[in-house]
């Protein structure tokens, strides 16, 4: 019995994101695709490999946790191999992190098109506050890790700098006078460090009115009008705004958004798709007019 490489390769995103949406969009796959592929091991080995309810996936099994470890060592060694005789083929397997208001970009669709070009390269993504990806980043638990900064602080290679600014829905009408409600993503996120920062040396009073660590979740509090967020001014589509100058709410700083390798990367796999993802960040930090 010969495992199928391409079913290994997309069994082992589906394992890393416990997601099978999340793994078609990572290996540039449909859904139904990988559902069939994951299908075809299971009939090879006879077993489950996933517990699944309504369509998600809730857990490895058993034999999928098991199978996990030989697919990482099956996966690497061919790409190594096929490396080696193809010379101008970008082969290898990277560990990314990134920060959680990436998932607020076009960056699934990046990611698509790296792999669209690059097949033979592997990604193990991970979303996560950007405090926490600059520490495990320096532990090397990542290949490569993405994360925001205050200006200036010299970590890593700095792709762009952005403005931040307070954003609410269409129809708040919060009391300007009164505690500011905020919508923040979870302690460790660098805009919701500096929100709170500016507000205390304004010495404004605030509350917490909704945390989450979906940038979705985030963007629809603020369109129903349940308090103000800080964005990055990129980030602000309609029908976010940026919030109106009569609240005289304090100004926020710039950020940097910068990225470091690890220690052990796959330096040449890594620097492309540090490259790569720079550029598109780049390229798309134009933010269209809104208004105030």
């Amino acid at each position: 019995m010969n495992f199928d490489i391409d079913c290994l390769r997309s069994f082992l995103v589906v394992a890393d994101t416990m997601s099978i949406s999340r793994a078609a969009e990572a290996v540039g796959r449909s859904q139904s695709t990988i559902s069939q592929q994951i299908a075809k091991l299971e009939i090879q080995v006879g077993k489950a490999l996933l517990t699944r309810r309504k369509g998600r996936v809730l857990e490895l099994t058993s034999e999928g946790d098991k199978l996990t470890q030989y697919a990482r060592r099956i996966l690497q060694l061919n790409d190594e191999a096929y490396a080696s005789v193809c010379d101008d083929t970008l082969a290898g397997y990277v560990r990314l992190g990134v920060p959680l208001d990436f998932l607020g970009r076009d960056f699934t669709t990046w990611l698509a098109r790296f792999k669209t070009k690059n097949p033979m390269v592997g990604l193990e993504v991970e979303a996560n506050q950007s405090e926490n990806l600059m520490k495990r980043s320096a532990r090397g638990e990542f290949d490569l890790a993405f994360f925001k900064q205050e200006t200036g602080s010299r970590n890593g290679t700095v792709a762009l700098r952005e403005q931040l600014v307070w954003v609410s829905g269409p129809n708040y009408s919060g009391d300007d006078t009164a505690s500011v409600p905020l919508i923040l993503f979870p302690e460790g996120c660098a805009y919701r460090r500096f929100a709170v920062a500016a507000l205390k040396d304004e010495r404004r009073t605030w509350h917490l009115s909704f945390v989450s660590p979906s940038f979705e979740c985030l963007r629809a509090a603020a369109v129903e009008g349940l308090g103000i967020t800080v964005l990055a001014r990129a980030l602000v589509a309609p029908p976010l705004r940026i919030a109106r100058p009569e609240m005289q709410l304090p100004q926020l700083p710039t950020v940097e958004l910068a990225y470091s390798h690890g220690r052990r990367s796959n330096s040449r796999a890594v620097g492309e798709l540090a490259s790569f993802l720079a550029e598109s960040l780049t390229r798309t930090n134009i933010p269209a007019p809104l208004g105030q």
